[in-house]
């Protein structure tokens, strides 16, 4: 009884987290987007890409896209084809994009809900971190990362049920949603063999793989141009103003090449330790088990830390973590206000911007954006540690002793 009442509460303070969501995005829809949305705090790339991806037109995604100098165009998305489709079958279903912004809010408020629901069942009342996270008012309706989120969180719920090729599909659909569910195979697959079961580590791995290639495949073979423009996309990207490098290595920042290199080469270093870490750690603790949250959590902050772009909801990417690890809640709370001051200081910066075409005066709103920034980055440098370090939540199978936070 106390376990339902438990869940009730979980669901009821996600429903009112959601409902607090869609009030602060749909301001959008009763307004001129004339730097107004910045303003207001409702800016959301639901509406902003309605017409700029051309989904309020016939096109279909990928398959009538591709990249070109000034950018995406036709069909073309910046984001994996489940994300792609997503954002596609809901725009068929409305005219304009205050509507697409109402559809997509009910279409994902769900998946807000199901990840509720499955981290209670693994960690129990700390799920109230997930569902009261500021984090949860302000990107569920911003973006579409709900989705990734989801299997991220039903891919930790299978694995605790010992089903890792569960897990591992899981994982894989989160992937062709967002990219970074698929950091999670690889500690995965080192769990499985850290129980000697080494057929099981590579099946991991393929089940993830086939799983991904599955449901990108019918977009290479109708247009691989359409298709690759997603990626190639990214590759161009100079740093946005929610990463460090733009307030500290400016020259590196504006260089694409370079900060491919950069980004991707310390990216790469970081789950290479984190992987090496947590081999290290089970041999040194005597444990029977890999830590596979510990180091999947770690393997997302680094992937968060050295991003080129860090867009805002980014932050619903390592929510799960602060509820699936036992670490002090002062540690979500800092992150909480960190992600708020970027989030307040950029758009406030954005609707200066929009009023003097002055980018260049340090105006309050870009301080705060500047603090907020290097303020998360230093965090993220900490989580590394501390998610490396933290036991797991009660129900989950792998928690060193002592079961203290930290």
């Amino acid at each position: 009884m106390k376990r339902k009442r438990e869940l009730a509460l979980v669901l009821a303070a996600c429903a009112l987290s959601l409902l607090a969501a869609y009030a602060l995005k749909s301001q959008c829809t009763r307004l001129s987007w004339d730097g107004s949305q910045y303003g207001r705090l409702c800016y959301n790339d639901i509406q902003a890409l309605y017409e700029a991806r051309g989904l309020s037109g016939d096109a279909f995604v990928y398959i009538h896209g591709d990249l070109a100098a000034e950018g995406l165009v036709g069909g073309a998305i910046e984001y994996p084809v489940v994300t792609g489709v997503f954002m596609w079958l809901t725009s068929r279903v409305v005219s304009d994009f205050g509507a697409y912004l109402t559809i997509s809010a009910a279409a994902l408020a769900p998946f807000a809900l199901l990840s509720a629901w499955l981290l209670h069942d693994l960690a129990g009342r700390r799920a109230l971190l997930w569902a009261l996270a500021p984090a949860l008012v302000l990107y569920s309706f911003h973006n579409w990362d709900l989705l990734a989120a989801t299997a991220l969180c039903a891919g930790v719920w299978l694995w605790s049920r010992d089903r890792p090729l569960g897990a591992a599909a899981a994982l894989g659909l989160g992937a062709a949603s967002k990219l970074f569910p698929a950091l999670l195979l690889a500690p995965l697959a080192l769990e499985r063999w850290s129980k000697g079961d080494r057929r099981g580590a590579g099946l991991v791995v393929a089940v993830g793989a086939a799983v991904f290639g599955a449901l990108n495949l019918p977009f290479i073979v109708a247009n691989f141009d359409g298709w690759w423009a997603t990626y190639a996309f990214h590759s161009r990207r100079t740093a946005d103003f929610n990463a460090f490098y733009s307030w500290g290595f400016s020259s590196l920042a504006g260089d694409a090449e370079a900060l491919n290199l950069v980004s991707s080469g310390l990216s790469v270093i970081s789950w290479g330790a984190a992987l090496a870490l947590g081999w290290m750690r089970r041999t040194s603790e005597g444990a029977s088990l890999y830590p596979f949250l510990q180091v999947s959590a770690a393997m997302v902050v680094a992937f968060l830390l050295w991003s080129k772009v860090h867009s805002p909801q980014y932050a619903l990417w390592i929510l799960p973590f602060f509820v699936l690890l036992r670490v002090s809640p002062g540690w979500w709370l800092a992150y909480a206000l960190a992600d708020l001051a970027v989030y307040v200081g950029i758009f406030r910066w954005f609707y200066d911007f929009s009023l003097t075409g002055d980018q260049v005066t340090w105006t309050a709103a870009k301080t705060v954006l500047v603090a907020g920034v290097w303020g998360r980055t230093v965090l993220l440098a900490c989580l590394f540690i501390v998610f490396m370090r933290a036991p797991s939540a009660p129900r989950t199978p792998y928690s060193p002793a002592p079961a203290r936070r930290v």
